[in-house]
């Protein structure tokens, strides 16, 4: 099995959607009520900082969208 470098930007949206999950999950189980009008918002804002880190991580090492300049 080989080894690969961390995908932050996978690996927090997985968290964001596990976290969404669980929050309605908690809310079926519990006479806790979630209000939809808060999820959306709170998700896609994981998500967007969840991209930003993966771009910012992969443009710290170099591996850009472009690449290192061809010689």
């Amino acid at each position: 099995m080989q080894r690969h470098e961390l995908d932050v930007t996978s690996l927090v949206a997985g968290l964001v959607l596990v976290g969404v999950a669980a929050a309605y999950l908690v809310g079926h189980l519990t006479s806790v009520r979630i209000d939809g009008s808060w999820v959306a918002p709170l998700a896609l804002i994981g998500l967007g900082l969840a991209g930003l880190a993966g771009g910012l991580s992969r443009a710290r090492r170099g591996g850009g969208a472009d690449g290192p300049p061809s010689p």
